[in-house]
């Protein structure tokens, strides 16, 4: 089922670890599963006090808990098959303080990211709005002083003024589509899928960016699949499983063509080798496999993934600063120098 481009998720990421993490605490505590979402559904707000007891009514019709919450809650594919497995296994407390975890690693990658981007940002918007107020406001006060000088202007000068006499006369239309065009951009972007794959293709391809964006899906891939191997499901169930979850969709097809070839016992380290997988993946996998410990070397890859997007986020925020700042000087220096050169002109005139 999707989700209306409009609207907002009933559980956000926060909401859903908070639940997994009161889950946990009441199991351990020896409350009854049922028991446990009757006490949580206790000042929640009206929608998510319903979901939490369709969870219970499905766990009193004899349903699994994974299935309820992967139903009414919309867990991750992933979070449901690992509790399913907690369930199966009698580890469901450890599966829940698994999937807890993961979702908490996920939850702290999206803000590394969020937090590296907002400085240039908070750049871009102020140099966006020094420009606007410029163009808006100080130089229709000066366009017809300089219309007024009865001499050839310069080019960046013209240019400038139909900038200013366009944001004028069309201002509000521009509004309209700085605001409806990313809505729409989003709303085809959602409803093609070819679009969504030359939008994947483009983004992995730009330098830096692209190496961010496969490394945060490649460590939420390993670190769902290591974790997993580690409460005991095989490879051959874990591996499809994860493989429905990623949403990067080059790194989607290239993960579902290994598919049959992990069903029929190849060794996992001996297809993870691609140009979209950095060199050191299968070594630590194929050992891994080797030492019986599958689990802990997929978790020490999502760690080296994790680093690597911290070192190129770094990068990123010291390259875009400086950009950002000689941008900004170049606009403010071109508006000014428009202004001038034509009173350098006319001084010039007057001179001679």
């Amino acid at each position: 089922m999707k989700i209306p481009l409009f609207s907002l998720p009933l559980w956000n990421r926060r909401d859903t670890i908070f639940l997994l993490e009161r889950l946990e605490l009441y199991l351990v505590s020896g409350l009854r599963i049922d028991h446990a979402f009757t006490v949580m559904s206790e000042r929640m707000s009206p929608k998510k006090k319903q979901s939490l007891e369709a969870v219970r009514q499905v766990l009193e019709r004899g349903g699994s808990l994974s299935t309820g919450l992967g139903e009414h809650v919309r867990l991750p594919g992933t979070i449901v098959a690992l509790i399913g497995h907690g369930e199966l296994s009698g580890e469901l407390i450890s599966a829940l303080k698994t999937a807890r975890l993961i979702m908490e690693r996920e939850s702290e990658l999206i803000k590394t990211c969020l937090s590296a981007m907002a400085y240039p940002f908070i750049i871009a918007l102020f140099a966006g709005l020094l420009t606007l107020g410029l163009l808006r406001g100080v130089m229709p006060q000066i366009i017809p002083m300089l219309k007024s000088l009865n001499v050839a202007l310069p080019l960046l000068t013209r240019v400038v003024i139909v900038i200013s006499d366009g944001l004028l006369s069309y201002g509000l239309y521009i509004l309209g589509m700085i605001f409806m065009g990313p809505l729409t951009l989003m709303w085809v972007y959602r409803r093609y899928e070819f679009l969504r794959s030359i939008t994947h293709r483009l983004l992995i391809q730009i330098p830096i960016i692209g190496k961010v964006v496969l490394a945060y899906h490649l460590s939420l891939f390993f670190r769902s699949v290591g974790a997993l191997v580690e409460t005991g499901v095989s490879i051959a169930v874990s591996y499809p499983r994860v493989c429905e979850t990623i949403t990067l969709i080059p790194l989607h097809r290239l993960f579902q063509g290994y598919v049959s070839e992990i069903q029929r016992g190849i060794s996992l380290g001996a297809v993870l080798r691609h140009a979209y997988i950095p060199d050191y993946v299968p070594q630590l996998v194929v050992a891994g496999e080797r030492s019986g410990t599958l689990g802990l070397s997929l978790g020490r890859v999502a760690a080296l993934c994790d680093r690597d997007i911290e070192h190129a986020l770094k990068r990123i925020t010291a390259l875009i600063e400086p950009v950002m700042m000689i941008g900004v000087g170049c606009m403010v220096g071109a508006i000014a120098l428009s202004i001038m050169m034509p009173i350098y002109d006319i001084s010039k005139v007057l001179q001679k």
